[in-house]
């Protein structure tokens, strides 16, 4: 059974999440606050599985590590009015695992707890995107392409920059002539590879380590993408003499 604290000021969205959540038959509502001083309170109070605030509320608490890194084992979700990038920036430096609609339907909120219990992001499409081009921007200094630290293969070095790219695996597998099975299989080994669990982790590895090709590379043909491999490896091994 997961238990849910429930963190907002406004006592109509607390009420709602409860009444959504005590309708699951895994999860179980162990307490509310409506501020700050009564959130410290609770946490203390009572043990909980996942946290689910306020985007507000999570600010003035972050600083004290009271909920986002406090428990070990505690997940966090947190609430917002409206999908802006900022905020989900925000969340995710706080140490969030999540970012969740306040007018999101029932099914997305116990989906989106289920995924953070079992260790996933959950921060939806456009929370993905927005991340990605944030550490897009923080990583923009020029890096050579190399997998040889990780043991990737070129077939996962192909799939690791699809999936930065966003696509599906039915897309990437599209791409490279391979079948959706086969990206699956791939994505398996790519995982244990270089310790992520989630396609949003890797493409954040990705990025942070110069694992990713450029567009342009992704689009090209599996051919024409491995001759273009084997180019600049063959330029980063004439650099590093």
């Amino acid at each position: 059974m997961k238990r849910v604290l429930i963190v907002d000021g406004e006592l109509s969205s607390r009420r709602h999440v409860r009444y959504v959540l005590e309708r699951q038959h895994d999860m179980v509502v162990v307490g509310e606050a409506s501020d700050a001083l009564t959130a410290v309170s609770v946490m203390r109070q009572v043990q909980s599985d996942v946290v689910l605030i306020d985007f507000g509320l999570c600010r003035q608490l972050a600083p004290g590590g009271l909920v986002v890194g406090g428990a070990a084992s505690r997940r966090t979700l947190v609430m917002v009015a409206a999908t802006e990038a900022g905020a989900i920036i925000e969340a995710f430096r706080l140490g969030a695992h999540g970012v969740l609609l306040k007018t999101a339907d029932p099914e997305s909120w116990a989906e989106s707890i289920r995924r953070v219990m079992d260790g996933q992001y959950c921060f939806g499409d456009g929370g993905v995107a927005v991340l990605l081009d944030a550490f897009r921007a923080s990583f923009a200094a020029p890096k050579v392409f190399s997998g040889r630290d990780y043991r990737l293969t070129t077939r996962e070095l192909g799939i690791v920059s699809g999936i930065v790219a966003g696509r599906s695996n039915r897309e990437v597998g599209r791409q490279l002539s391979i079948c959706e099975r086969t990206v699956k299989h791939h994505l398996t080994c790519i995982f244990d590879k270089v310790g992520v669990s989630s396609r949003l982790e890797l493409a954040l590895f990705a990025l942070k380590h110069g694992l990713s090709e450029p567009e342009s590379c992704v689009r090209q043909s599996p051919a024409e993408w491995n001759v273009a491999v084997e180019e600049r490896r063959a330029v980063a091994a004439a650099h590093a003499r």
